[in-house]
């Protein structure tokens, strides 16, 4: 597994590669921006596996998140974003405590972020946080959503 530090630096080459000619907003965000801090997501369909988030971001907050796989460390995707963003994703602590309260059960673990394709979590630039608690996992959205499962997509339509 690459280290945070190879994500951040192929998040830069990956949007070189990218043709922002055709995208105003990338092309914007590329020219401003500098890599943020990367965020580690561990695949639920794929033991073992995960992925960076990596912001793309300058003083106005995130422009674009750039996806590189944390085992080969190329670029996966590249979204820009039609507007700034403060975050990506809430503390592991907000979800700690989202869980708590919401499901009124107590927290036995500590929050890690994961994807698989779901109904809950269509897109891997939008992971979930998988949180412990007594009887099972928790699974808290970006939005601040609660899930006790996560929802496959059913097969052929």
């Amino acid at each position: 597994m690459i280290e945070p530090a190879a994500a951040a630096a192929e998040a830069r080459r990956g949007l070189d590669r990218v043709r922002i000619d055709d995208d105003p907003l990338l092309a914007a965000a590329r020219a401003q921006g500098q890599a943020g801090a990367p965020i580690l997501v561990a695949r639920l369909d794929a033991p073992g596996q995960g992925y960076y988030l990596v912001p793309w971001q300058d003083a106005r907050g995130i422009l674009a998140v750039v996806q590189v796989d944390a085992e080969s460390g190329m670029t996966s995707s590249v979204a820009a974003l039609p507007a700034p963003l403060a975050r990506l994703t809430m503390a592991p602590e907000e979800a700690r405590r989202i869980a708590s309260d919401r499901l009124g059960v107590r927290v036995v673990g500590e929050p890690a972020l994961v994807w698989k394709a779901c109904r809950e979590a269509a897109s891997p630039l939008q992971p979930l946080y998988r949180v412990a608690i007594v009887g099972g996992d928790a699974f808290v959205a970006v939005d601040g959503s609660v899930f006790r499962s996560l929802t496959p997509f059913a097969k052929g339509g």
